[in-house]
């Protein structure tokens, strides 16, 4: 045990349905010492100050997830976590609180026994000889980490009031762990689809916090979803691949996607690419061409494939149909190579996550340009961009992370630094931001198979910008502004929605 170095303070979660009224925080000092965890840190206010406060403890050796509650708004485990001065502990979301910080367990319990996730098979294998290689159940390894500790529950933004139509990442893990074992003899991908493997939006939040490190989006999840593909063929997203490979675009639209770029001038070859992306061709059309306008304010003069512009693929492997979206990059790479491109610069956050995490994994042996999100672009030109916010001086904005450009590519800084330049703005974070920031709603296929359930997110996170008192949000990503468009249109509020390159193109 380390020396006692000062004293610290944190605020605890006080409730007892059976006798208080309403929750509560009351804070207490701690005497800290270096390494010392939350656990510790709980034990002694209770020992020392008999504040009597409920919480689980078994093993203290991050192999039980019994104490997961809520460090400063994100789930962690109290026997791992280090105590800070200032510190907010809470219970965990979506659960009735048994008191103060424990949780009634037996709610995930009695889902979990739903799932039948222990072996099933019709005969006795005590009387079967089963030969197996370690290669056999490398994909059920990963998913084995998992010790239900339910931080990833906590921060899913698809079981917010939805549980039904989606059970959350810790079960598919579950189900996907029997599906990759080799023994197991149940129909887990139809176990997967029924509990809603096609509702999560993979945003990558409960990879974020899973302190085994398991990557649930696309490991579970999206493995789920690719079985799937293979075994129906016909499945949710058969008619986003036809139209794909039709029509280049996932949306099933027939009429050119290039004709926001009429008037421009942009050539179909060099070594700088403007890639448009199908979303915004279609719907956001002025985005596109101030995309191109603040390109050539700092010096780049870009080219367009225009008719030749393909998919980028992202929907495709979104929605389990790997080699399609292999057979899609290959040949956006082939078309780059024969243009002399070496540099792709995209203002949509999927098409940016894409090319930049799953081109390299999915694609060998094949040298890629470099890609860029236009919001990097203008953040590290943006001294050549004159800014003048008189049309919205004395606003109040706030900004909204997209899942792709934020937690997934770490991009939070450059469309920051933008908005930064606004002077005479007021820019305001939501409490849920940067890595913890909620996904809006339409990624991982979800606005393109179940559009009404991606609004119900965007509303979640649309009453979070709300909360700032800003007049208006702002994003980075076509995909998340169309949601929220949606959204709004439903109910959602009347807020300002604005592409960040549209703001900043107004404000020149």
């Amino acid at each position: 045990m380390g020396t006692v170095r000062k004293e610290i303070k944190v605020k605890v979660f006080r409730y007892d349905p059976q006798e208080d009224a309403e929750a509560r925080f009351e804070e207490y000092p701690v005497e800290y010492y270096e390494g010392m965890r939350i656990w510790r840190a709980l034990d002694s206010i209770n020992e020392k100050q008999r504040a009597n406060i409920a919480w689980r403890l078994s093993c203290r050796e991050y192999l039980c997830g019994s104490c997961t509650i809520m460090v400063n708004g994100r789930p962690a485990l109290a026997c791992k976590t280090a105590v800070e001065d200032g510190q907010v502990l809470e219970p965990l979301p979506y659960f009735p609180i048994v008191k103060d910080l424990v949780i009634d367990r037996d709610v995930a319990a009695n889902r979990l026994i739903k799932l039948r996730p222990w072996l099933l098979r019709e005969d006795d294998i005590s009387k079967t000889e089963v030969k197996l290689h370690q290669s056999d159940i490398l994909m059920a390894r990963d998913m084995t980490q998992c010790i239900g500790c339910l931080a990833c529950i906590a921060v899913c933004p698809a079981i917010k009031g939805a549980w039904e139509q989606f059970n959350g990442p810790m079960y598919q893990t579950l189900i996907a762990k029997a599906a990759f074992n080799p023994l197991d003899k149940a129909n887990r991908v139809a176990d997967a689809i029924r509990a809603g493997a096609f509702n999560c939006t993979q945003c990558g939040a409960c990879r974020d916090v899973c302190p085994k490190k398991i990557d649930i989006p696309e490991k579970a999840i999206g493995q789920m979803k690719v079985l799937f593909a293979r075994q129906q063929g016909d499945g949710p997203g058969k008619a986003v691949v036809e139209s794909v490979k039709l029509n280049y675009n996932p949306f099933g639209r027939i009429e050119p996607k290039w004709n926001w770029a009429d008037g421009l001038g942009l050539p179909k070859s060099g070594p700088v690419l403007f890639f448009a992306g199908c979303l915004s061709s279609y719907e956001f059309g002025g985005t596109l061409r101030a995309g191109v306008e603040l390109l050539r304010k700092v010096g780049v003069e870009p080219c367009y494939l225009a008719q030749d512009e393909p998919c980028c693929g992202e929907p495709l492997l979104r929605l389990g149909y790997e080699n399609e979206f292999v057979k899609h990059a290959l040949d956006f790479l082939e078309c780059c190579k024969l243009r002399g491109v070496k540099e792709v610069i995209t203002p949509c956050a999927e098409c940016f996550r894409a090319f930049t995490i799953n081109y390299p994994k999915y694609i060998k042996g094949v040298q890629l340009p470099v890609f860029r999100h236009v919001t990097q672009v203008l953040s590290d030109k943006k001294g050549r961009l004159k800014l003048k916010s008189e049309k919205i001086k004395g606003m109040k904005v706030t900004y909204h992370d997209p899942c792709r450009l934020g937690r997934d590519c770490g991009v939070y800084d450059e469309p920051r630094s933008l908005l930064y330049d606004l002077k005479g703005v007021e820019f305001v974070e939501m409490e849920k931001t940067r890595r913890d920031a909620v996904c809006c709603g339409a990624g991982g296929g979800v606005k393109l198979v179940n559009s009404p359930f991606a609004e119900e997110m965007g509303m979640t996170r649309l009453e979070m910008a709300k909360q700032t008192g800003a007049s208006m949000l702002v994003t980075a990503c076509p995909w998340c502004q169309w949601n929220f468009r949606d959204a709004m249109a439903k109910g959602g509020g009347t807020m300002v929605l604005k592409n960040i390159v549209d703001l900043v193109n107004e404000n020149l």
